[in-house]
């Protein structure tokens, strides 16, 4: 456990111009300063436990067996999501199915969002390969993160698209914004979606690349480096 507070959103990871000029605007500084910043060491220990639970057993720890001030903390912070008690999801990871997961050491994570699942490489530190859903036609995307999180090895189909939409988080992103972080399978796919919906169109479309920067700038900093070497 780190003994100074973490600090959330890792810009060095960032190559794309329009992903730097998209994270402030998708984020907003009070989710990421005034929310994430200045976790106290027994919250931000819980929290790196729950992440753990996701990527070793691929479901949250029993809410039953731990801090329940804690866990209304990280729930506050938008951190984690608690329905009836129970961890629903704990950012990037779901509990409950989603079309966006991830497959680590041979075990299937549901992510809350595409971003989220393009992120999850780039916390762990590793190659891993990312399953997504067309939002328009249902078709599969198989995404292989490359090692390191930071880009992408190999994608069918290669012309796939993330759309990031901007759209008011409030206290809950996985019931707001991350509903509008979705994959589309090419981008005719992404603008007949838009074409429904009017509303639709103001956010950002990052190609599959872009995309893994955007979750690597966000989840990187979710658990530290030296931890995530444990999962290799």
């Amino acid at each position: 456990m780190q003994s100074t507070p973490q600090s959330y959103l890792d810009r060095s990871v960032v190559h794309s111009a329009r992903v730097w000029a998209a994270l402030p605007q998708l984020l907003g500084a009070d989710r990421v300063q005034r929310r994430w910043c200045g976790l106290g060491n027994a919250t931000q220990s819980l929290h790196h436990e729950i992440l753990w639970s996701y990527i070793t057993t691929g479901r949250p720890p029993a809410s039953a067996g731990l801090d329940p001030m804690l866990l209304e903390d990280l729930h506050r912070r938008d951190l984690i999501v608690l329905a009836d008690g129970n961890i629903s999801a704990a950012y990037p990871f779901s509990s409950h199915s989603t079309p966006h997961s991830v497959t680590i050491g041979g075990r299937l994570v549901f992510c809350v969002c595409a971003i989220d699942a393009m992120g999850v490489g780039a916390m762990l530190d590793r190659a891993v390969s990312v399953r997504l859903t067309c939002a328009r036609c249902l078709r599969p995307i198989s995404v292989d993160v490359a090692s390191g999180g930071l880009g992408v090895a190999h994608a069918t189909p290669d012309t796939s698209v993330i759309w990031a939409g901007i759209v008011a988080i409030n206290s809950c992103a996985a019931t707001s914004q991350c509903l509008s972080m979705l994959a589309f399978c090419e981008r005719a796919h992404l603008a007949g979606w838009q074409g429904d919906d009017a509303t639709r169109c103001q956010g950002f479309e990052f190609s599959l690349d872009e995309a893994a920067q955007a979750g690597a700038a966000i989840f990187r900093p979710f658990l530290p480096q030296n931890e995530a070497e444990i999962s290799r």
